[in-house]
C-alpha cells in the first residue's frame, strides 16, 4: 500500500491510500508495422490474401442475393495483382489466456480502391515473449510517461 498527499492548485487537500493497481481491461492490443518479411512468409500473405478476396467476393454476392432492390456493385476481383495498403504484426494479450499472434495485410484491388480487404496469419512468436514484453513496457513508458 501507497499513501500519496492529494493537491488541488497549490493547497494540500489530505491523503490518500492506495491499493492494488488495476487495469479497466483484460485485453490490449498492440500494432507493430511490418518493414519487411521473407519471401516464404510473403508466399503465405498471398495465399491469405487470395482466400480473403474469395470470401470478400462470397460475403457481398450473399448481400445482393438478400437485397435485390439493392444497386449491384462490381464484386469479382480483376485479374491483377492486388495493392497492399499496409502490414502490420497484430499482438492480443487477454488475461487467463497465452499471447496470439498475426500478420495482417490491408489491401485493395488495383482496378476498383473501393473494393478493399484484410487478410490475416496467425504466426507462432512465443519465443520472443520476453523481447515483445520489454518493447511493449518502454512505449507504454515513453507514450504515457515520456
Amino acid at each position: 500500500m501507497v499513501k500519496w498527499k492529494a493537491r488541488k492548485e497549490t493547497v494540500d487537500i489530505g491523503c490518500i491510500e492506495l491499493g492494488s493497481l488495476t487495469f479497466d481491461e483484460d485485453y490490449m492490443s498492440v500494432s507493430i508495422d511490418i518493414c519487411d518479411m521473407s519471401e516464404e512468409l510473403k508466399e503465405e500473405v498471398d495465399k491469405a490474401v487470395g482466400v480473403a478476396k474469395s470470401q470478400y467476393a462470397g460475403k457481398w454476392e450473399k448481400w445482393y442475393m438478400e437485397h435485390p432492390e439493392l444497386k449491384r456493385h462490381r464484386i469479382q476481383w480483376s485479374g491483377k495483382s492486388v495493392v497492399m495498403d499496409y502490414t502490420y504484426l497484430s499482438v492480443v494479450f487477454e488475461a487467463g489466456k497465452p499471447i496470439s499472434y498475426s500478420i495482417v495485410a490491408g489491401f485493395h484491388d488495383a482496378e476498383d480502391a473501393r473494393m478493399e480487404a484484410c487478410a490475416d496469419i496467425t504466426v507462432d512468436l512465443s519465443e520472443y515473449t520476453n523481447e515483445l514484453k520489454r518493447a511493449v513496457i518502454k512505449v507504454l513508458l515513453d507514450k504515457f510517461f515520456g
